[in-house]
C-alpha cells in the first residue's frame, strides 16, 4: 500500500479516530532531543492529551482557534 492509498484511506476516517492515529504516531516516535523537549513540557502535552481523550476538554476548531485570536489581538489596541 502506498502512502497516497493510506492517505485516501485516512481522510475517510472521522475527525477523532485520525487524532488517536496520529497520536499514537508522535508516541511511536523517538522522542525529541531540543531544548523544549523538557520532563515537563512532556509531561504538560501529555496531559493535555489525555484530557481531549477523556473528554474533559472540548477541542477547538481551526476556525475558532483564530477567531480567538484575533479577539485577543483586538484587545491590545
Amino acid at each position: 500500500m502506498s502512502m497516497s492509498d493510506i492517505q485516501a484511506t485516512l481522510t475517510k476516517w472521522p475527525e477523532q479516530e485520525r487524532g488517536k492515529l496520529a497520536a499514537w504516531l508522535m508516541d511511536s516516535l523517538p522522542p525529541h532531543s531540543g531544548e523544549d523537549a523538557t520532563d515537563s513540557s512532556i509531561a504538560e502535552a501529555m496531559r493535555r492529551r489525555d484530557e481531549l481523550d477523556g473528554g474533559e476538554v472540548k477541542p477547538l476548531s481551526a476556525d475558532e482557534f483564530w477567531t480567538s485570536i484575533q479577539r485577543e489581538r483586538a484587545t491590545w489596541k
